[in-house]
């Protein structure tokens, strides 16, 4: 870039006009955030944010906090009452 050329642009502040063009445009735009304590977003039905032992019919037991003890051979039997 010239010397010329960044004169003018320090002169005429483009950056500043630009930024700002760009704050103004969000600026009236409808806000995506919520009022988190009194408004609550969509969970998803497979949230894993409680700690429960879930039973299934077919007679598994799961725990459905982290699913980390499940790839472990022998790490569920604390669930089971066995030994650890």
């Amino acid at each position: 870039m010239s010397f010329i050329e960044k004169s003018t642009k320090a002169l005429l502040l483009t950056e500043l006009v630009s930024g700002m063009a760009l704050t103004l445009k969000y600026f009236f735009k409808p806000k995506v955030t919520l009022n988190y304590p009194f408004e609550k977003g969509p969970l998803s039905p497979r949230f894993r944010g409680e700690h429960a032992l879930r039973r299934y019919p077919n007679g598994e037991e799961r725990c459905i906090a982290c699913k980390l003890c499940g790839g472990m051979p022998g790490a569920g039997d604390h669930h089971r009452g066995g030994t650890s």
